[in-house]
């Protein structure tokens, strides 16, 4: 019996470790979408702007 709940135990902490883990890597997800956004927002900001100056020349 003891060992079973040594065993219980350990696959608890060990969960625990994984999640922990996802929950990180969900943030660093998270962070490259935001950045992966902004990329696309100043990338279409700065071919409007090339494409004002295109006309003007």
């Amino acid at each position: 019996m003891q060992q079973i709940s040594l065993n219980a135990r350990e696959q608890a902490n060990g969960i625990a470790q994984i999640m922990s883990a996802m929950t990180e890597i969900n943030g660093g997800i998270q962070q490259t979408a935001t950045h992966i956004r902004q990329t696309k927002e100043g990338t279409q900001q700065l071919n409007e702007t090339a494409q004002k100056l295109n006309r003007l020349v």
